[in-house]
């Protein structure tokens, strides 16, 4: 791997000025425990070693710790550069913990592309005071919502990555008030982030996920997408169900794993939550649960704020929105449907939750 230099808040280090300027911050008591977390992957970046561990998500299953090799890192990250047209001295805002590896590879294209970062703690509703206008920044769909909320007083990002979970439609709509070109993105720890981009806004939005260069994509026999790209080491089998509609293009389903069998019949949850959330405006979650009968009964949860018609209405809209065999045994209210610290639907968590409750 090359000399490493980023740029950090406009003062630019070499790879040896960069050591120590991390492990000086991580000395200093006044550093916020989030920021030290990014200094000691800069140190891990730094360390001889040809690879750095992450740990996936763990959303649907037991999180793996992999290694990833960091020269796959910064190809991965030059191909998202190039893609969307980040060149030397541009700026990018890191919002992400780096815990997780969209977070990581925040700090990555910084050294890949001569970006220029800043950072802000990683909460779901950011603070920008004190932050110039920035080039670029990736961002889960709830902070990017937080954002919007306020529009007269939206940051001036130019470029906008969002990922990690469902982007509703509602959030899409109100994408379009605003200047920034934002981007869907699709990926995973295994992939070094993502491999497919989704324009949301403009005149060049997209309704499907179009492939990075030097990625190419297969389904296996359970319709899901296989990943092979020439900086990866292996192909990547995934559990995401997809639909293709080009060889180098798809829309996402949702995930295997998720896969609900209600009296025979397979439920993907994410379908039916974006079904409902188009025709009612309600955000909401379907999980799950065991049925004597059926095996496992349908049940929607939704937060009590923002439930916008009492149950016997919704349970009518259901009834009329969805065909007799997928019908909603169980609606739940909760004050607020679990995430883990990615900011991801953990929904193992909230069947916990709702199991009691019926």
């Amino acid at each position: 791997m090359n000399a490493t230099a980023l740029t950090i808040n406009s003062q630019r280090f070499d790879e040896k000025e960069l050591g120590l300027f991390s492990g000086q911050k991580l000395r200093d008591q006044h550093t916020a425990s989030w920021e030290k977390d990014i200094y000691r992957f800069i140190l891990d970046w730094l360390d001889p070693s040809p690879a750095i561990i992450q740990y996936s998500s763990g959303t649907t299953g037991k999180s793996k710790k992999l290694q990833l090799l960091k020269k796959s890192m910064l190809r991965s990250a030059a191909n998202t550069c190039r893609y969307i047209n980040l060149t030397r001295d541009q700026s990018a805002l890191l919002c992400l913990p780096v815990e997780y590896i969209a977070g990581k590879m925040m700090v990555v294209r910084c050294i890949a592309a001569g970006l220029n970062l800043h950072m802000i703690e990683p909460k779901s509703r950011l603070d920008f005071s004190g932050i110039p206008s920035v080039d670029f920044s990736a961002m889960v769909p709830l902070q990017l919502s937080n954002l919007l909320k306020d529009m007269p007083h939206f940051p001036g990002v130019k470029k906008i990555l969002v990922g990690g979970t469902e982007i509703t439609a509602e959030l899409v709509n109100q994408m379009n008030k605003i200047p920034a070109e934002v981007f869907a993105s699709f990926g995973m720890a295994e992939t070094c982030s993502h491999v497919a981009l989704r324009r949301l806004n403009g005149p060049g939005r997209q309704d499907d996920y179009h492939a990075l260069p030097d990625v190419n994509l297969e389904q296996d026999e359970r319709g899901c997408l296989v990943i092979a790209a020439n900086y990866l080491p292996r192909k990547v089998v995934t559990n995401d169900l997809v639909q293709f509609t080009s060889p180098g293009s798809f829309i996402w389903l949702g995930r295997f794993d998720n896969l609900i069998n209600s009296g025979g019949i397979k439920v993907v949850p994410e379908e039916l939550e974006k079904k409902i959330r188009k025709e009612t405006g309600l955000e909401c979650a379907i999980i799950g649960l065991p049925d004597k009968k059926l095996g496992q009964r349908l049940v929607l949860v939704a937060e009590k704020s923002r439930i916008a018609t009492k149950e016997p209405g919704l349970r009518s809209s259901l009834r009329k929105l969805l065909p007799p065999k997928l019908t909603i045994r169980d609606i739940v209210l909760i004050d607020k449907l679990p995430r883990n610290p990615a900011l991801k639907l953990d929904r193992r968590k909230l069947a916990e939750m709702v199991s009691p409750m019926l």
